[in-house]
């Protein structure tokens, strides 16, 4: 079956990144689906959290439009757009491939 990269972290045009999440350590995330230990080791979402610390930015919008937000939106659109998820995250791919989705709600592995 084929796998889909439908990033949760978009609008349903797919272009504007509109999911946010906020941890209890005080860090934006593009969704709380990345709020986990396990892919904090990947190191661009641990540098995206690190950057992400609502405390030391003036506003909201001073996260979203930095560097890691950015790339990240730019990696996630290209990816979404040819399918190709070479340059997105491991923890992106994971959480986001319709198919993995599918199977972790089947399985019991991330569902309600």
């Amino acid at each position: 079956m084929t796998k889909i990269f439908k990033p949760l972290c978009t609008n349903k045009k797919g272009r504007n990144m509109t999911e946010i999440a906020v941890t209890n350590r005080n860090q934006l995330l593009p969704c709380c689906h990345l709020d986990s230990p396990g892919y904090f080791k990947d190191p661009f979402i641990k540098k995206l959290a690190e950057s992400s610390d609502i405390s030391k930015h003036k506003s909201l919008d001073d996260i979203i439009y930095n560097y890691y937000w950015k790339t990240l939106n730019r990696i996630i659109t290209k990816a979404m757009d040819t399918q190709d998820t070479t340059d997105v995250p491991p923890p992106c791919v994971n959480v986001c491939t319709k198919e993995g989705r599918r199977a972790d709600w089947i399985f019991g592995k991330g569902g309600q």
